[in-house]
């Protein structure tokens, strides 16, 4: 609802602000007050008319603002050869320029003033909110065909107003959803160029992951080192004493026979046994002196938990390649077409549905009749009927010839006082002449 009319330069307006009150509003004046213009503003910011003389006298531009009641304010300016609106919404500071849209009002001034013409067949329109001056009330001084379109169109307008309203619906979401789309591939293109290092983070895993095997190798080879180590020297100690043992037994190798030989040779073969295994011992500790101590052992909480950072990393980099793989191959949103045609074309179906629908019940409604009665003789009834309109005819012919008698006694009435009022007394006695009584009481009465 339109709550503040301004205009600026419009007509014979310098500036005008006119405040619309709660139901109606009249505007009252003298002639060539500027009345018919506030009608002409509102028309003009309705349906963007042709350039006309709209600019007031040594202005530039003429503008016409609305506010509405939900703090909407439209503009319409004119130029010379141009025109254009200008939208401020609540809470915005900066006007919304709509430009360059052609002779038909932008769909979102229309939804703004709510102030739509009802379109007809043949590319012409009914306004439904502002009148002419000079034209008789809505629709009287129109042919029935034009009135039977209105009505037919008014009879679909909120099945079609809702029809374009999901269609906006539809675009605006469609819109909506490709400017999600786009921002969600602009951040997979950011984080695909942040995983660009990966090869090398898979690199340094992988020598990571050797160097771990390495070092669990050589945890368990440790025990075992250090078992060969105590045991060699164990082994010493024993070369050792048996050493002492093959001194003290030495001397006892030359005595012949003084005790038996088996036990001693078993003996003998026992240390000789010994010996070799000592030497063997000893040349296999002289060649470990030679190694070195085992390296320290790396920390691997940190390396676990960058094995864990790259596992998650290698998931995500595969999530986005599925789905920038499913992106791919989606298109661009189609631009959107014109639906004046569509619209149209869904009116005409709709009223040859509706039409073929009535035709459908009329035919349901005559299949039930009976037949018509068969027509009997009114010969002699069309004669009595004649003779009726004839008696009629004829009444009316008397009727009309006793007007016509009591015209012409009227006037000859009034020529008889006319006359008498000029003689003025009777030339014979001399006595007042009355027309009552020279006429007669019968022709008075008549």
């Amino acid at each position: 609802m339109i709550k503040k009319i301004l205009l600026k330069n419009f007509l014979a307006h310098a500036e005008t602000a006119i405040e619309l009150g709660p139901g109606m509003t009249v505007l009252t004046g003298p002639n060539n007050s500027g009345k018919s213009s506030v009608v002409e503003a509102l028309r003009c910011i309705a349906t963007n008319p042709l350039p006309k003389h709209f600019i007031r006298h040594g202005a530039k531009k003429a503008r016409v603002e609305l506010e509405m009641d939900d703090g909407v304010r439209v503009a319409w300016i004119r130029k010379k050869a141009t025109a254009w609106y200008e939208v401020l919404r609540p809470g915005e500071e900066e006007w919304e320029v709509y430009a360059k849209f052609g002779r038909n009002t932008p769909e979102d001034i229309l939804n703004i003033l709510r102030l739509n013409q009802v379109p007809l067949e043949g590319g012409k329109s009914l306004d439904v909110h502002i009148g002419n001056q000079r034209n008789p009330i809505f629709l009287l001084d129109q042919p029935s065909s034009v009135a039977a379109q209105f009505f037919a169109s008014s009879s679909e307008a909120s099945h079609l107003l809702a029809m374009q309203t999901e269609l906006k619906n539809r675009v605006r979401a469609a819109k909506r959803e490709k400017k999600f789309q786009q921002q969600k591939m602009d951040e997979i293109r950011v984080e695909l160029d942040e995983l660009q290092t990966l090869p090398d983070v898979n690199l340094e895993l992988e020598t990571a992951r050797d160097l771990k095997e390495r070092v669990d190798a050589l945890e368990k080879e440790i025990p075992a080192v250090e078992t060969f180590l105590q045991r060699k020297v164990e082994l010493e100690s024993n070369m050792a004493g048996l050493s002492a043992q093959e001194k003290k037994l030495s001397p006892l190798r030359d005595v012949p026979d003084l005790f038996p030989s088996g036990p001693l040779e078993r003996v003998v073969t026992g240390m000789q046994t010994l010996r070799a295994h000592g030497q063997h011992l000893k040349a296999r500790s002289e060649s470990l002196e030679g190694l070195q101590s085992p390296p320290d052992l790396f920390p691997v909480q940190g390396l676990e938990v960058d094995l864990a950072r790259c596992n998650q990393l290698s998931f995500a980099e595969e999530k986005l390649k599925v789905r920038r793989k499913a992106l791919e191959p989606l298109m661009s949103a189609p631009e959107l077409e014109d639906v004046s045609a569509l619209s149209a074309t869904i009116h005409n179906l709709n009223r040859s549905r509706d039409f073929r629908d009535n035709i459908a019940r009329r035919t349901d409604v005559l299949g039930a009749l009976v037949d018509p009665p068969e027509l009997h003789d009114f010969s002699q009834l069309m004669q009595v009927m004649n003779n009726l309109s004839s008696f009629r005819k004829a009444q009316a012919e008397a009727h009309k010839n006793l007007l016509q008698l009591k015209k012409d006694e009227a006037e000859l009435k009034q020529r008889i006082e006319k006359r008498l009022a000029e003689i003025g007394h009777c030339p014979l006695c001399g006595g007042d002449l009355d027309a009552e009584r020279l006429v007669g009481e019968e022709i008075h009465d008549s």
